[in-house]
């Protein structure tokens, strides 16, 4: 080949390499997509090798003029697969399980803690005190205290040294008692029209108690709401019970309810509870709300139910007990 071909042919052969992609382009368009455009950098160095210089085997682009060393013709950039909420989560919030299980542990005893600390406030008065603690204004009230305190089962319970009789919504410190569900938002006219008698038996060993339900507390019109029955046992239960445990205070493990018939609005009612049960500081009661019967008749069963009550673990701290409600 003479010295005029080999310049046409290589001339022929810059144009054509001047068509291809440029190093530059190919390099940015590596650093955005990945696998794929780092193969056509390599394709790009393939063609400029074959088509410039085809006699010359493993011939790299970059040793000369075409490509300059300071441009490479592929990717640096290091390939990464997205990354996922639970892995950004794990990276800045992941804990060994032994210090979750530490946290957890310091988390009740705080609390629990906090609990027995606030206590001495929130039962503020005795028994004895509850009592005188309630005045009748309106002559529904006038009327429902007359009622309740003249019935013989009232006078009754009255007349048995072994049971003390007190009011406990009273008993609540008056700047606790709209956050006390029964004590705040379902006390006054038209609900828990006074606060409920209550008679407990020493130890623990029973409770029975007496209140009247407004027409506000219903479910169906007529008819008291169910969950009201259920709050209403829930807290009688409990409060039968706690005398019986160590430190006079325990929390609803277990409360099974039994629905036997509708109670109506605007009427007399009788909860009674006992203890059947006590092991260390687990309690099992059991307990009923019937109708307050009147001479010569018997008492209708609404709701039954059943319960299983425990003291914290963290019910005594420092010598401290909660006060009995």
């Amino acid at each position: 080949m003479s010295i005029a071909a080999g310049l046409r042919r290589g001339a022929v052969a810059w144009a054509r390499a001047r068509a291809l992609p440029t190093s530059s382009s190919v390099r940015a368009s590596a650093g955005r997509g990945g696998i794929s455009d780092i193969a056509s950098a390599a394709l790009y160095k393939r063609q400029i090798s074959s088509t410039v210089f085809p006699g010359i085997r493993n011939f790299q682009p970059h040793s000369i003029s075409l490509a300059s060393p300071s441009r490479r013709l592929y990717s640096t950039a290091t390939v990464h697969a997205p990354s996922t909420f639970s892995s950004r989560f794990k990276d800045h919030f992941y804990f060994h399980p032994i210090a979750w299980f530490g946290f957890a542990i310091a988390s009740t005893i705080a609390g629990a803690a906090f609990v027995v600390m606030s206590a001495a406030d929130f039962i503020a008065y005795s028994d004895e005190e509850s009592l005188q603690r309630f005045t009748p204004s309106a002559p529904k009230q006038v009327e429902i205290e007359e009622t309740i305190n003249n019935h013989p089962l009232a006078i009754s319970l009255r007349s048995k040294p072994e049971f003390t009789e007190s009011r406990p919504t009273l008993k609540v410190h008056e700047q606790y008692r709209t956050a006390s569900l029964t004590s705040g938002a379902l006390a006054g006219p038209g609900k828990i029209e006074v606060p409920p008698y209550v008679w407990s038996e020493e130890g623990g060993k029973s409770l029975v108690s007496i209140l009247y339900l407004g027409p506000e507390l219903c479910g169906y019109p007529g008819l008291i709401h169910g969950g009201m029955l259920a709050t209403l046992l829930d807290e009688g239960l409990a409060r039968c019970c706690f005398p019986a445990l160590p430190n006079k205070i325990g929390m609803t493990a277990n409360l099974t309810i039994n629905y036997r018939k509708p109670s109506p609005a605007e009427s007399f009612v009788v909860l009674k509870a006992k203890t059947v049960k006590v092991e260390g500081r687990k309690a099992w009661v059991e307990g009923h709300i019937e109708t307050l019967a009147q001479d010569g008749q018997e008492p209708v069963v609404l709701v039954e139910a059943s319960a299983l009550m425990i003291e914290p673990k963290q019910a005594k701290v420092r010598g401290l007990s909660l006060p009995q409600q």
